[in-house]
């Protein structure tokens, strides 16, 4: 028997706001590194203890062994305009700032090079070292073991030279050089390294920013997460090549970079960026160690005029008219014990109250979201407050990707992983979440909310962290992607029933939706869900219950407009294709069109196949056959 829908275009619900649909940009694991940023070169700054060898990680010594090497603090040395390499806005902050030290003993070639970075054929290329030497050198720079354009450089002592080149790699090689050697003796300090695509955007990959324009991200969410709790955004005012490394206090943060983010993206290209996606930004406070003078400072810098003293600056740097960032979160997790600063609600609550009253004197129409925590008591806590510093909450949900893909086992996996979008949305799991046993649900939130003293400030749910855990250890396959077209869905009924003000998946870029090779890039099958769920964005919800022990699920809108039906369905079974029939009321349908995504596994690495949905219409009737694990989109116009 076919799952049978009634779609009556009079009965509308609301506006499906494209805020529940956003993504979080945050500096972890390989989101930036081999991932957002264009940046080629690992540990361009010098940062971490060195090696053995006396050279930083990620670096090697080449030429004379009659020579040896030193990391040491930059101390002081000025560029060519009188800039320091690298350091801080602000050194009261301190850190990392350190520059490598090549010193040769006799007359002969010394100098550090690295390996592992992916060249394509064809493919124009432009870097640029910051050079210091003790006395008058000849730097001679190469890659793919031929000289750049230019070559050879003149350096000396007092102010760091800036080597400009630039090449047209001749081949594709994901283990291609690049090496720096003077002729001594003498000193060379090299400050900074930087290689990447001629064409890159504000330091970002072309290819992965067109990739999440066709996801779309009508919500960034940035610098984080735990990212936030390390981030110095006043060093981001810095050139991007003087920007001191950021450490991470947090170890699951940053591994694949020994722990430390080399500061590529800043307040300036963030919300260049979200401007090149059409999102709006969604800004998160540092709350370790950020009071209420340098929260004020960043609202300056983002909305203030060109008369007050941070929105000055930011016109100065060429950006004249405010970025008018109206979202900001007042730290993130801070109910939980691994983020720095205080973790009671009263604690917190007297923190973040202090920063959003001093931020509102500068903008009176920012929003403003309460940290997540663990527990019901968190929640009571924020809730018990007299004061009304924040208008959301957050809510995090991850829940356990499945081990087993094949046979029985796998199917009873999947249809474990595909039933938590209901429990999240529809279910109440009270209980003490450090646990580890149960999670708030968002019912769970709305409950709290609507139980407190505060139940008539129309608090929202901003539900800006959901994702599978520790997917982003893995390569994203079709089960994922049947995760977050479920979610997706669910968002699209339940977000205004629920009070959800905004929603946030984490994260795209080489975390879940968009996997990024040295040469190419793609959507996984969870961006490739993302991207079909576009055409519901700012429609009209139309009501679409399921029918009982359904294994497929629909959501449907409808363009104010054109009057364009949309539809998005997904066949959460595992093993049994499913006819789905749509009764259409009050429609009066001229064209049906339809695209599925299928595949014939839902494993790891799997993909969805995208092809054209078959669709048997009768009047206002029509029926289609979703496949297993498939998820499809059906416009009505």
């Amino acid at each position: 028997m076919p799952a049978k829908f009634e779609i009556d275009l009079s009965k509308t619900a609301g506006e499906i706001s494209p805020l529940w649909f956003g993504h979080n940009l945050e500096h972890t694991r390989s989101c930036l590194w081999r991932g957002l940023s264009a940046q080629l070169i690992a540990n361009r700054k010098f940062a971490g203890m060195p090696q053995h060898n006396g050279v930083a990680a990620g670096w090697y010594p080449t030429g004379s062994r009659e020579s040896w090497c030193l990391l040491e603090m930059a101390g002081g040395q000025k560029g060519t305009d009188g800039e320091t390499y690298t350091a801080h806005y602000d050194p009261r902050n301190g850190g990392d700032c350190q520059r490598q030290r090549i010193e040769c003993f006799k007359a002969a070639q010394c100098g550090i090079g690295q390996h592992g970075i992916p060249l394509v054929k064809g493919q124009r290329y432009r870097g640029r070292f910051a050079l210091l030497a003790d006395r008058e050198v000849t730097v001679s720079i190469r890659a793919e073991g031929e000289p750049v354009n230019p070559g050879r450089f003149q350096v000396g002592p007092g102010r760091w030279t800036e080597a400009e080149f630039k090449f047209a790699a001749l081949k594709t090689d994901d283990d291609a050089r690049i090496e720096a050697t003077f002729g001594g003796p003498g000193v060379l300090y090299v400050g900074m390294a930087s290689l990447r695509p001629a064409d890159h955007f504000l330091g970002m990959r072309r290819d992965v920013v067109e990739l999440l324009k066709e996801m779309g991200v009508p919500l960034l969410r940035w610098p984080g997460g735990n990212f936030a709790g390390d981030y110095r955004w006043q060093d981001g005012l810095l050139p991007v090549h003087r920007r001191a490394p950021l450490r991470s206090a947090f170890f699951e943060t940053l591994p694949h970079t020994d722990g430390y983010d080399m500061h590529e993206i800043g307040t300036d290209e963030f919300i260049a960026l979200c401007r090149e996606l059409g999102a709006e930004p969604f800004l998160t406070l540092n709350l370790s160690f950020e009071g209420p003078e340098e929260a004020v400072a960043w609202v300056e810098y983002c909305n203030g005029g060109p008369d007050t003293k941070w929105g000055a600056l930011r016109a100065e740097r060429g950006h004249a008219e405010p970025y008018h960032v109206k979202h900001w979160t007042l730290g993130n997790e801070m109910g939980y014990s691994h983020m720095r600063g205080p973790h009671t609600p009263g604690g917190y609550g007297e923190l973040a109250a202090a920063c959003a009253r001093a931020m509102r004197k500068v903008d009176p129409s920012l929003v403003f979201t309460a940290s997540t925590g663990w527990s019901e008591a968190w929640y009571q806590g924020l809730l018990a407050t007299e004061e009304d510093y924040y208008d959301h909450i957050s809510h995090h949900t991850y829940n356990t990707l499945p081990r087993s893909f094949e046979g029985e086992k796998g199917a009873e996996e999947f249809r474990h992983l595909a039933s938590c979008p209901d429990i999240i949305f529809r279910t109440r799991a009270r209980g003490d979440g450090y646990t580890g046993e149960t999670r708030l649900t968002v019912l769970d939130m709305r409950d709290l909310i609507n139980e407190s003293p505060r139940r008539d400030r129309n608090i929202g749910i901003a539900f800006d962290e959901w994702n599978v855990w520790y997917g982003w250890y893995r390569e994203p396959g079709v089960a994922e992607g049947i995760y977050a077209a479920l979610m997706l869905n669910y968002l699209c009924r339940e977000s205004r029933r629920l009070g959800i003000t905004m929603g946030c998946y984490f994260q795209p870029v080489n975390e879940g939706a968009i996997l990024v090779e040295p040469d190419s890039a793609r959507l996984t099958p969870i961006g490739q869900a993302h991207s079909l769920f576009k055409a519901h964005y700012g429609n009209q919800l139309l009501e679409s219950a399921p029918p009982q022990d359904a294994d497929v699920d629909v959501a449907a809108s409808l363009n104010p407009e054109t009057r364009a039906l949309t539809l998005t369905m997904v066949n959460r079974s595992p093993e049994a294709s499913q006819t789905v029939e749509i009764h259409l009321e009050n429609a009066a349908p001229k064209k049906i069109e339809g695209v599925l995504l299928s595949s014939d596994s839902f494993r790891p690495g799997s993909v969805f196949r995208r092809s054209r949905l078959g669709i048997q219409r009768k009047g206002d009737t029509f029926s289609v056959t979703l496949p297993p694990h498939s998820v499809a989109r059906v416009i009505v116009s």
